[in-house]
């Protein structure tokens, strides 16, 4: 079994620019996982990113490796706001970002990790087993989609979460009952009527809230105003974007009250004209069951208060995602217990290592811990340097004097912060 200081599970954004750093640094570290790979095959052709393209660069040690970079190199139009940066041009991007700083990734699985003694082995999908001072799940999204209740017991082939798509041509002709009313629901309502499907968006909310197309050129006064910043414009968007060690310091029900009401369901100024009176919406609508009847999906829904019935060949749950570090089936028992508070999510410090020491939790995953930022690929900018300066102080300290004691179970004592 062979040894490495640091392994990465997953080579995303998160993954890559984690990488780029440790290699940059001189770490000896492996990365697993395919290049980009739920961008490139859960993510549906022809999407737009909703990040502006300013905000969609990957972090890396040093510069030249911008999506401004990627596209004045292949001389593909750019603007750092008002541009709508296309799925392929960002994965294009991913890619040539991987090649020029990350270097080989190994496009593996991991079945099983677990810790033994001071070490961390990994049993991986090709059949070999690795083992590794410290580990990095820089996941995603990955295995925490959330489907309502009343859609959870009908077939695959009848519904399906939008975390899987991925190419719609299945769609074609067909008639699709979209339940959420956020980005992805209305993105893929727009991406499925343009492609000949009908659709039909079924949200809580009683109406969209859009997102005004933003223009570069303002007076110093309106910037002042509301600056421009990583999740959006104004003051309250700058500080989740450029803050979040500020928000790590926050109370937990303080952030956990900030994450329930911020960057709630709403659509992009690009998806406005591709939606409003091309796509059949009802507002203030939840389901109440399901069925399967003559061979099409039947929703019982109460909209307004009043029952009502609605027929589609395949229904979509756009209803988000639910942090959950136990739903990751290669995580031992005894690790996902000991990482995870009572609610599944990762108990992070401030270098994003859980309660195992050497075990650490960037993306998505964290933001919970460091703010709504990490479910954007801004956060890169924050994740990436943090921990690997962590990696690289604690590898430091390890030339100096063991740092752990071995054990035989996981360490779940907090390290320092």
């Amino acid at each position: 079994m062979s040894l490495t200081d640091t392994i990465i599970i997953g080579a995303g954004p998160y993954g890559s620019s984690l990488a780029a750093h440790l290699k940059a640094a001189g770490v000896d570290h492996q990365i697993l996982g395919e290049p980009m790979g739920a961008w490139r095959n859960y993510m549906p052709p022809g999407m737009l990113l909703r990040s502006e393209a300013f905000a969609s660069s990957m972090h890396a040690p040093r510069s030249g490796f911008t999506v401004e970079d990627y596209c004045r190199l292949k001389g593909l139009p750019y603007r750092p706001l008002g541009m709508a940066l296309p799925l392929e041009t960002f994965v294009e991007y991913g890619l040539w970002f991987q090649k020029n700083l990350v270097g080989e990734i190994q496009p593996v699985d991991v079945l099983a990790l677990r810790r033994v003694g001071d070490q961390f082995q990994l049993s991986l999908s090709d059949g070999r087993s690795l083992a590794a001072r410290r580990v990095v799940i820089a996941l995603g999204l990955k295995g925490f989609a959330q489907t309502p209740t009343a859609l959870q017991e009908l077939p695959p082939q009848y519904a399906s979460h939008s975390e899987l798509y991925g190419n719609l041509e299945w769609a074609r002709g067909k008639d699709i009952a979209i339940v959420g009313g956020g980005q992805s629901a209305l993105g893929l309502s727009a991406l499925l009527n343009e492609l000949g499907a009908r659709a039909h968006v079924l949200m809580r909310e009683s109406s969209v809230v859009w997102h005004e197309r933003p223009h570069g050129g303002r007076n110093i006064l309106s910037r002042i105003k509301g600056p421009d910043a990583g999740l959006g414009r104004g003051w309250r968007s700058l500080f989740l974007s450029e803050f979040p060690g500020v928000f790590h310091m926050l109370d937990p029900r303080r952030r956990k009250l900030i994450m329930e009401h911020t960057y709630g369901a709403s659509g992009a100024w690009w998806l406005h004209d591709r939606v409003v009176g091309k796509v059949q919406i009802s507002h203030r609508t939840v389901v109440r069951s399901a069925a399967i009847e003559n061979d099409r999906v039947v929703l019982n829904v109460l909209t307004d208060g009043k029952e009502a019935r609605v027929s589609a060949d395949h229904v979509i749950a756009a209803t988000g995602f639910k942090t959950d570090m136990r739903q990751h089936a290669f995580l031992s028992k005894d690790l996902a217990d000991a990482i995870s508070n009572q609610g599944g999510m990762p108990d992070l410090n401030s270098h994003y290592e859980t309660r195992v020491r050497g075990l650490y939790v960037i993306g998505p995953a964290s933001a919970h811990s460091f703010g709504p930022v990490m479910r954007f690929v801004y956060g890169t900018k924050h994740a990436s340097p943090t921990v690997a300066r962590h990696l690289i102080g604690s590898l430091k300290a390890g030339s100096r004097q063991r740092a752990w004691p071995v054990t035989h179970a996981p360490m779940p004592e907090r390290s320092g912060e």
